[in-house]
């Protein structure tokens, strides 16, 4: 939410040959980092419309390779959908709450992605044809949710912010999906979430702001890039992809009141 400060309305009165009462009329100030976000938001909301579309379209790939008992295809399909659902995974908690447990809930998963890796990967099963359905149906509603949201710069630094956080917290063990190896990948797509939202609608505002703050976030966000591109888990080194990740959710915190925004919390 964007912070607007305001001028003191003043009442003076001048002794004249009477009392004149002058009043001065109440106008808005800018405050130093404001910035009109709006564009930027139209162009990361139809980002994110491609990631939920393509993630949605491989779901229907998935639901139809189960059906056909295709645990090869099934499993490929499951990959493909994780893609497109963790780049735009910066909204899914912020706007999406119930949906996202539903989708995307872990470690211990009853429905949605997980629930199915662990019977495609971990029991090399397709018994799955009635969590797939669901999956499907509850990311077609997610596109058709964040079609119809409107996303605000408040909640996408929020986001942003408590997903940078997460990625060393909780993802830096490669925990999320340990039965298909995917974790390395679905850090990968997280941060390009994180920095698609930071260059399309954060970046301009706070360069003008605060250029070395700027200068950390791109940083920041190349060094978690190249830390996660390990490939394989034994190479990861999950203390630096921790310090990073908790080292961008501060840059990140200190953007909101340079661009005139809230800083972000961490907690929901």
């Amino acid at each position: 939410m964007a912070v607007t400060r305001f001028s003191v309305p003043l009442r003076l009165p001048h002794v004249l040959g009477g009392l004149i009462a002058v009043a001065f009329v109440v106008m808005p100030i800018a405050p130093s980092g404001a910035a009109e976000f709006g564009a930027g938001i139209a162009q990361y909301k139809s980002f994110l419309g491609e990631q939920a579309a393509r993630s949605g379209d491989t779901a229907a790939a998935l639901r139809d390779r189960i059906a056909a008992g295709d645990l090869a295809g099934a499993q490929r399909a499951w990959l493909e959908a994780r893609d497109g659902w963790e780049t735009a995974e910066v909204v899914a908690d912020e706007f999406f709450a119930e949906l996202d447990a539903a989708i995307d809930a872990w470690p211990d998963a009853k429905h949605g992605f997980h629930a199915i890796e662990a019977k495609l990967f971990g029991a090399h099963s397709t018994d799955v044809l009635a969590e797939s359905e669901a999956l499907l149906a509850n990311l077609r509603t997610f596109r058709q949710k964040l079609d119809a949201v409107g996303l605000t710069a408040q909640g996408l630094l929020n986001g942003a912010t408590k997903l940078a956080f997460e990625i060393g917290e909780n993802k830096s063990d490669g925990g999320e999906s340990p039965f298909s190896g995917n974790s390395l990948v679905e850090i990968g797509d997280n941060l390009a979430g994180i920095d698609a939202a930071y260059r399309q609608v954060f970046a301009a505002p706070l360069a003008a702001e605060d250029a070395a703050l700027d200068r950390k976030v791109r940083t920041t966000i190349a060094e978690l890039h190249a830390v996660s591109a390990a490939g394989d888990l034994a190479k990861l080194d999950q203390t630096r992809l921790r310090r990073l990740s908790e080292e961008l959710a501060i840059a990140l915190q200190a953007a909101g009141p340079a661009v005139g925004l809230q800083k972000p919390v961490l907690e929901n």
